[in-house]
């Protein structure tokens, strides 16, 4: 099962040093960024999704929108990516690989 957590901060005051707090957070727990402010984690099933979910609530700002998805892997391998251009990682590992963290 997989984690996305999708960021969308506000210029509002005060907004900047949260989503830098959970930004930072996220990265010591173990999810990658996946693009720009989407982030994911692997995890080993539903029970441990949960006790992640449960720690980020802990660092939701009160402005602006955290949406958290869980995914299967089956769900998540569906996923299309669609872009003129090859970008740097797709070039030295290639489209159809997977990475093994």
């Amino acid at each position: 099962m997989r984690i996305l957590v999708l960021l969308n901060p506000t210029n509002k005051r005060g907004t900047k040093a949260a989503y830098t707090e959970l930004r930072k957070f996220l990265v010591r727990d173990g999810y990658i960024l996946l693009q720009s402010e989407v982030f994911m984690r692997i995890t080993n099933n539903r029970k441990g999704a949960e006790k992640h979910l449960n720690r980020i609530k802990n660092y939701i700002p009160d402005t602006g929108t955290v949406r958290i998805l869980r995914l299967t892997e089956k769900q998540f391998c569906n996923m299309g990516l669609y872009q003129a251009e090859r970008d740097f990682q797709e070039e030295i590992v290639g489209v159809n690989d997977y990475i093994s963290l």
